[in-house]
């Protein structure tokens, strides 16, 4: 959901948060399971009567307080279609599993819950990465590296809980091969061989996307 404050448009998420907050207090005083940040916010329904019900008092709560809901970006969807939360793509899982629980070391689960960063955030990640590695960018390799780093850490660190080790793996192959292309100016090329990836991640210190996910590093430092 989103809100639209009187004609004012966009506010800041201090003011939405104490207009809110009486919001908050009545929708979880009616039962509904709230979930709110600024003013974006999802409730979470057992059915969809339950979910036009909910919208319904969102609706005469709001309008006590002066306050719109958006009306292009207010839906009633199934968790099975997915939706959109604070940049993350949330959905049902269900894809069947072919291994038995007990041999299941990742935590899935059939017909759980999972996160996912949303296209549009991963699109946006990508063409930072891409005007930062650009052949034409005047860095060396390690200069390039050092302006790299945060944005990779900053993007990484926020999407690392969410279901996201393959997709870390493919942005990290894909990085490390946009630094071999800026640095041999072109896309094929033997990058490989002076610039392997030993060599990135360690002497050149390349933040690792996969690395920065809780499960691995947790497993990293008991090793080291």
């Amino acid at each position: 959901m989103r809100l639209r404050f009187g004609a004012s448009g966009v506010v800041s998420p201090l003011l939405s948060n104490i207009l809110l907050t009486p919001f908050d207090q009545e929708m979880r005083r009616k039962g509904y399971q709230l979930t709110r940040y600024a003013d974006d916010w999802v409730v979470t329904c057992e059915s969809a009567a339950e979910a036009r019900a909910a919208v319904a008092a969102a609706l005469r709560i709001l309008n006590e307080l002066g306050v719109q809901l958006h009306p292009q970006k207010t839906r009633i969807v199934h968790v099975r279609q997915g939706f959109e939360f604070l940049g993350y793509k949330i959905k049902r899982g269900q894809r069947q599993l072919h291994l038995p629980p007990g041999k299941i070391r990742s935590g899935v689960q059939p017909g759980a819950l999972y996160a996912y960063p949303r296209e549009k955030s991963i699109r946006h990640f990508m063409d930072q990465v891409r005007a930062l590695t650009s052949r034409r960018v005047p860095l060396r390799t390690t200069e390039l590296i050092e302006e790299l780093n945060p944005v990779l850490r900053g993007w990484g660190h926020h999407y690392k809980r969410a279901h996201v080790r393959k997709l870390f793996h493919r942005l990290d192959g894909w990085i490390v091969r946009r630094i071999r292309s800026h640095r041999f100016k072109r896309w094929r090329n033997g990058g490989w061989r002076q610039l392997p990836e030993t060599k990135l991640y360690g002497e050149y210190g390349l933040v690792n996307l996969v690395q920065l996910i809780p499960s691995i590093a947790s497993r990293k430092r008991e090793s080291s």
